[in-house]
């Protein structure tokens, strides 16, 4: 195990990492070109998914600043479709002695697809505890293999290379029922099939699966499709499975709001997230 809440240094070649840029680590501006592997979406309507981009976000912040993120938002301001080139620039707002403020805007050509502002930095303080605990729950390999999307994906696409486990009992997979759950809580375990390093991007990735439980808060169908992410660090620890506890706190108007607890195999939480989203019942 491996606890590192510190961004390292690129030494040669770039991290390894779900996404590829096209300049150096740690430049101010980059480019990301959207392949297949990033989307998600039915045939016709493939679109980059939305924790890919705040990941992207996010490691160029860490690359550029050689600081960790301790707190961080993304709104989306537009899809950025398959094969488009985005371009991410990266401005330091408030670099202090420990603590430096930063934001990140993406775009394809004049067209904005996201903005993105966090608080990176590292204070030299010996207290470390947790008051939240991984819920207990039987190992991924207890678990059943569950839907990661409702309806069918374009082959080739970011949910092939992931894989999620479902927490079996109050939280189990259910066909759609188009009625209101019990409640808008759901437990589940998550990993990337490729080997990752638990890194800033990941997190990221997993924090924006919140969707997945206002789909079965809200009896099946599309869920809800985000309007912003927040990612909130607390460690980083070398994990194959990741733990989620995702919570849909209301909704109303058309918005839903929830948030999600990421967790080591090993208990301890990493990152917290929370979402608001346009949420669509089942029809």
């Amino acid at each position: 195990m491996n606890d590192d809440n510190a961004a390292k240094p690129p030494q040669g070649s770039p991290p390894l990492r779900l996404m590829r840029f096209e300049a150096a680590p740690g430049s101010v501006r980059q480019t990301l070109i959207a392949d297949r592997r990033l989307c998600v979406g039915p045939p016709g309507n493939v679109f980059v998914f939305g924790g890919v981009l705040f990941g992207s976000a996010l490691a160029v912040l860490e690359d550029h600043l050689q600081r960790p993120v301790i707190w961080s938002t993304i709104q989306f301001l537009g899809p950025l479709r398959s094969e488009e080139t985005l371009e991410l620039t990266v401005e330091a707002l408030g670099p202090g002695r420990t603590i430096s403020q930063a934001r990140v805007m993406g775009r394809v050509g004049d067209r904005e697809i996201f903005l993105a502002t966090a608080a990176l930095g590292v204070r030299d303080e010996p207290l470390d505890h947790c008051w939240d605990k991984a819920p207990d729950v039987p190992p991924p390999e207890a678990c059943e293999t569950a839907k990661l999307w409702p309806y069918g994906q374009e082959p080739g696409t970011l949910l092939e290379t992931l894989e999620m486990r479902i927490v079996p009992g109050a939280f189990a997979e259910t066909e759609p029922t188009g009625q209101l759950a019990d409640n808008g809580r759901t437990v589940f375990w998550v990993r990337a099939r490729q080997d990752l390093p638990m890194d800033i991007s990941v997190l990221a990735l997993f924090g924006d699966f919140t969707p997945y439980a206002l789909s079965k808060a809200l009896g099946g169908g599309l869920g809800g499709v985000s309007l912003d992410n927040t990612l909130r660090v607390l460690r980083r620890v070398e994990t194959d499975w990741i733990l989620c506890d995702a919570r849909i706190q209301g909704i109303r108007s058309g918005f839903a709001h929830g948030d999600i607890r990421l967790f080591a195999r090993t208990g301890e939480l990493m990152a917290i997230g929370g979402q608001s989203m346009n949420a669509w019942p089942p029809r």
